[in-house]
């Protein structure tokens, strides 16, 4: 066997056994420190006492959410029916078939985020 694939495939080997030990070796030295968190963060671990919101809080409903979403979301649908004709006009005065103009690619991509924000904003 040739010395560099023999010393390729000793080091291959080597590797491949000591990198499932290093990363037990990082795992115990995480479960061995008393305080999960990251260094710098400044969120506390989850314990279960502290909930987004407490049983006093009341959760929101997503169906309040989605009727003070309501006005947005007509805004929004009615700008994108503007947008949407207004490419539509675009594309029937250019032969598209030859020439694709960069304001057409930017007004569907101003659509497609809006249809986005629309929808995210529907699910609540």
């Amino acid at each position: 066997m040739d010395p560099k694939k023999r010393n390729f495939i000793t080091q291959l080997l080597s590797w491949a056994l000591a990198a499932p030990l290093a990363l037990l070796a990082i795992r115990a030295a995480f479960a061995q420190n008393s305080n999960p968190k990251l260094p710098g963060s400044n969120v506390p671990p989850y314990d279960g006492r502290n909930e987004p919101f407490p049983d006093g809080a009341a959760k929101p409903d997503p169906k309040q959410i989605l009727k003070q979403n309501q006005g947005q979301i007509h805004d929004d649908v009615e700008k994108l029916y503007t947008l949407a004709s207004e490419l539509k006009d675009q594309v029937e005065k250019t032969d598209s078939a030859n020439v694709l103009s960069l304001s057409m690619v930017g007004k569907a991509e101003q659509i497609e985020k809006l249809a986005r924000q629309i929808k995210n904003l529907a699910r609540g």
